[in-house]
Formats: structure tokens, sequence, C-alpha cells
């Protein structure tokens, strides 16, 4: 697409003079402001005739300008041969400051039509206009390193479509915006992709409208809304893009998508409420994605009041009817109802829990989710050996794991009570140290015991043990999910744990 030549003199007559001229210059310059003057008055025969005297001064603004009406035909007879040799007498002038004439240069040895075609010297004139910011040179410059053969680079083609965007080239914004969302000359980025387009759209690129609009069309395909894919389509088809009429009309009489991809579409853009009604619809029409991520979102309470039952009852029948989904998801949400549901389901999470404790990236907090059920009365399955059992597995495998470590650290201190109540209390030391009057006062409470030192030791006994108790009471709580303790304890010997 080439540059209307509406846009070259809007560009033309914003130029303005130099800070520092000579009195020569100052003349030139009132005879350029008096010759745009009347150029923009209508008079073009005036105008004329004023860069005329000017081209003869030797000025390059002079030349320029007249190079223009010669180009055109306005107030001169129509001579693109006449037109480029003053425009490249301009851009070759040492005193030429503005992009204008370099890049008609560049454009007449890139078309072919008055000298022959001559890609290098094209490129040098285009390049003069383009290291002036002027963006339908750089435009240029990134449809020829786009498709011409012997300099095809796409990648410095966007670099440089996207300069020529900053510098007001709607077109370039178009190209940019073209291989941004197709990944070409980049990975492709359709937001970033969007931004271009929105550029190119607003100053009124038809193309635009309707990538616009195919890019709306595939958002709308994968759950989004259809208003925005029809909005561009029609202003497309408005601007005689006859296929952007086809692909509406296929739009709107295929259908909506499907309530899973709708649902996944806002899953995916962080709007769990929007998507929760969609998954309710597609659970309801038996699909397992809605029915998975309804339950997810029962379970966590995203998008809808938390219930963890309905989550677990969802859980367990998508698992017994894939033997695949849901099955995980069941055995965690069991645990975190804490003991809540029937023994039936207990046992099925504890099963669920032993089997990923062998293998997996999860291995650690299965193993461990299987001795804290065996462990807590709660859950209807105490077994303190399954409980040793796997809280050790658990501790073993990942130490940072403190919760099945500090299970761990319970029975020991419990095995200690025992072997320490064997002994018989009169043997004990009359000044006990903490961990000694701990288990002494313990022994003596329960023996109905006195002795030398007796009653001291079952006081610093009676406070150890209160001490003791409060802190296994800390780690169980730190221990069970769902807890307002749970994960307080990072390590096992971690002050209140």
């Amino acid at each position: 697409m080439r540059l209307v030549f509406s846009l070259v003199f809007a560009i033309w007559l914003g130029a303005t003079l130099s800070p520092a001229l000579a009195q020569d210059d100052v003349d030139m310059h009132a005879l350029n402001e008096a010759g745009k003057a009347a150029l923009s008055s209508g008079d073009v025969a005036t105008a004329a005739r004023i860069f005329q005297q000017l081209a003869d001064a030797g000025d390059p603004n002079g030349m320029n300008n007249l190079g223009l009406l010669y180009y055109t035909g306005q107030g001169v007879p129509k001579d693109p041969a006449l037109a480029f040799s003053l425009h490249k007498r301009s851009a070759d002038h040492p005193a030429m400051v503005k992009p204008q004439a370099s890049y008609h240069t560049g454009m007449a040895y890139l078309m072919g039509d008055v000298v022959p075609r001559d890609l290098a010297i094209a490129l040098s004139y285009l390049e003069r206009a383009a290291a002036m910011d002027f963006g339908p040179a750089e435009y240029e410059m990134g449809l020829l390193y786009l498709t011409e053969p012997t300099i095809a680079d796409a990648t410095k083609a966007l670099r440089i479509f996207q300069s020529a965007a900053i510098h007001n080239s709607p077109a370039a914004a178009y190209e940019a915006g073209r291989m941004i969302a197709t990944g070409q000359g980049t990975p492709a980025d359709v937001i970033m992709a969007l931004d271009y387009l929105h550029v190119a759209a607003d100053s009124g690129v038809p193309d635009a409208y309707y990538l616009l609009g195919l890019l709306a069309e595939w958002d709308y395909r994968e759950g989004g809304p259809i208003d925005a894919a029809v909005k561009w389509y029609e202003k497309a088809e408005a601007a005689g893009i006859e296929e952007a009429a086809s692909r509406r009309w296929e739009m709107q009489t295929m259908g909506p998508p499907s309530n899973a991809k709708q649902a996944e579409y806002r899953l995916n853009r962080d709007d769990p409420a929007g998507a929760y009604p969609f998954l309710v619809q597609s659970c309801g029409n038996n699909e397992v994605y809605g029915c998975y991520y309804q339950a997810v979102a029962l379970a966590d309470g995203r998008g809808t009041q938390q219930d963890r039952f309905t989550a677990m009852s969802m859980f367990d029948k998508l698992c017994a009817d894939t033997a695949d989904y849901g099955c995980a998801e069941f055995a965690r949400t069991t645990l975190l109802l804490g003991g809540s549901a029937d023994a039936t389901r207990n046992q099925t999470a504890q099963s669920i829990f032993r089997d990923e404790c062998s293998t997996g990236d999860q291995s650690a907090d299965a193993c461990y989710s299987v001795a804290l059920m065996s462990w807590d009365d709660s859950f209807g399955l105490r077994s303190e050996p399954v409980a040793r059992q796997y809280a050790e597995i658990s501790c073993q495998m990942r130490r940072t794991n403190n919760e099945a470590c500090q299970m761990l650290r319970h029975f020991q201190i419990e095995d200690s009570w025992k072997d320490f109540g064997k002994q018989s209390a009169s043997s004990k030391p009359a000044k006990p140290n903490f961990f000694e009057g701990l288990l002494y006062g313990l022994v003596v409470g329960a023996q109905q015991q006195t002795g030398t030192g007796g009653n001291a030791a079952t006081q610093y006994g009676e406070a150890a043990r209160q001490r003791e108790a409060a802190r296994t009471q800390f780690a169980i709580e730190s221990m069970r999910p769902g807890s307002r303790h749970y994960g307080s304890c990072p390590t096992v010997n971690s002050p209140g744990c």
C-alpha cells in the first residue's frame, strides 16, 4: 500500500523554521511560507510560481515542493521525470534537513518508472528519510525486508514496522500487528498484536478491521463473546472487504461454542465466577471437564460458595466413572474434611494415598496423609503402627516435610514415657532436668507414689507435662490440613512446636 500524497503534504506543511538563519535563508523561508499559503488557499498557480523561483535560487525546500507539484500535476503539467530530478537535487543538497525529498527519490528508484529500478540506491535514500523518523519511509523499508528475496529478513522488517508505527504510519502499525499475531519474525503474541492493530484500525486501515475480526472470531470459537467479531467484520465489510460478510454470516449461524469451551475461556482469564454457570451446564450434560472443574470450584470456593461435601461426592463419582479424573482430588478433599466423611470414603481416600505414596512427585505428602488418617481418631482408621510406618517414610523422603517429622517426634516422646515408666519412681534423681522431670512427674502422678524429692519432682513434672501437652497439641494442629495452625512449624525444633 503506497502512501497517498495528502499525507506527504500534511507533513510537509507542518515544517517549521530553523532557529538561526541568515538573511537569505529568512527570505527563502518567507517565500516558502507564501507558497504554502497559496497552495492551502487553492491558488496552485501562484504556489507553483513561488516554488519555481525558490528552486531557481537553489533552495532545497523549494525544489522539493515544486517536485511535488510536478508529480501530481497541480498548477503545472504533470511531469514525473522533472519531479524526480527536483526531488533528487533537493535530497542531495547539503542544506536539506527534511525527509520528504529523500523519500520520494528512494521511491522513484524503487518503482523504476522514471529511472531504472535500483534496490540498493532506493534503500540508501529511504534510509536517509527513515533516519529522520519519517514513518512512510520506514514502512517502505519494512515491506522491502519482508518481500525482497535478496534482503528478506522478517525480524528486521518487524523491527522497522514497529518504529514506523511509533512515527505515525498506520499501515506499518497494521503490518506489525499482523506479523506479531501470526508469529512472523517473532513468537506469536496476540495481546501485543492487538495493540498495533487497534492503532491501525483507529486510523481507518480496512485490513486492520478484518484481522481484528478474525482474531475476535477465534476468541469467540474458544468461548469468548461474539460482539467484538461482529463489530469488526461489519466495519471491514463497509470498507469493501467482501470476505468479511461471509465470515460474519458463518459465525452467527453456526451457534455458540460449547459450555465447556465458554467455561475454559473464562477460567483462563481468571474469571471463576463467570465460568461457574457454564461449568454447571457442562456437568449437567455429563461432560467430564465441566464436572471436574465444577468440583474444583466447590472444593476451593472460587467462583461459588465453598462446599467440600458436594465436591467430595463429585470427585468420588468422577473417579468411579473414569478411573482417572478426580481420584487424587477426592482423597485430598476427604482429608480436608477432617474425618467428617463416612468410613467407606475415608478408607477409599487412604487407599488412594497409599498408592500415591509409592510413586509420583507428591509421594511424600501422600505418605504423610496415610499417617495422619491412621493417627487422627476422627477418621475412624486409628492404627498407630501404620501411622508410625508412613510418617517415617515421609520424613525420610523429604526432610522439609516437617509435619511427618513432628509426628515421629511425638512417637519418640511417647516411647520414652513408656520406657521411663517401667523404672522405679524412687530411683529418679531428686532434681531432675526438664525431660526427666516430665517423665518422672507423669510416673509419680500415675502410680500415686512418694519418695525423696517426690513432691518437687511431681510439681516440676506436672509443669513440664502441661508445657509438653500444649506443645504437642499445637504440633498436631499444625499437621492437620484445614486447621488455622496448619504449616505453622517450619522446622521440627521450632519454638511453640
